[in-house]
């Protein structure tokens, strides 16, 4: 299967997940607070969970939200700082078409190493998949760049 089909299976992929762009079944929202509200809420108090779903949302424009890839991101990062990986996962996919950001092979490669690196056993194969056939535009210094960066990678300090 060439790259491009690959990734964008796995986009599909992630995009389906249960809560990914919609109120999960189970979770009504209040009267006085809208799902979308009650998911901002979550995810400003630090649920990885809800700061993946707000950033999916964003990235789509669903819920009443605007489509807004800077804020996908911001809310990708802050679920991956947390080890979530379907953030690290969905990072790799903004660098590796330059969604929103400037395309970095390197850096998607990064962000893929970690989402193998926490992703359950039955997501892991599609996100080898991905960084796997990233690396055929690589070089070898390059791959084993982005491997170390994966390895020592830090959570962004917490903003005071």
């Amino acid at each position: 299967m060439e790259r491009s089909a690959t990734i964008l299976s796995l986009a599909a992929c992630l995009s389906i997940m249960p809560g990914f762009c919609q109120q999960p079944a189970g979770t009504p929202a209040t009267p006085q607070k809208p799902y979308r509200e009650q998911l901002l809420e979550r995810a400003r108090q630090g649920d990885a969970d809800a700061q993946f779903d707000l950033g999916k949302n964003y990235e789509t424009g669903r819920i009443g939200l605007p489509k807004d890839i800077s804020q996908a991101q911001y809310w990708y990062r802050k679920a991956a700082d947390q080890g979530d990986p379907y953030a690290e996962a969905s990072l790799g996919i903004l660098f590796n078409f330059g969604k929103g950001v400037q395309r970095d092979y390197a850096q998607a490669y990064m962000w893929y190493e970690r989402a193998a690196m926490h992703a359950p056993a039955g997501d892991r194969d599609s996100i080898v998949e991905m960084r796997d056939e990233l690396a055929g535009d690589l070089t070898p210094q390059q791959i084993a760049e982005a491997r170390r960066l994966a390895r020592e990678w830090k959570a962004a300090a917490p903003k005071q």
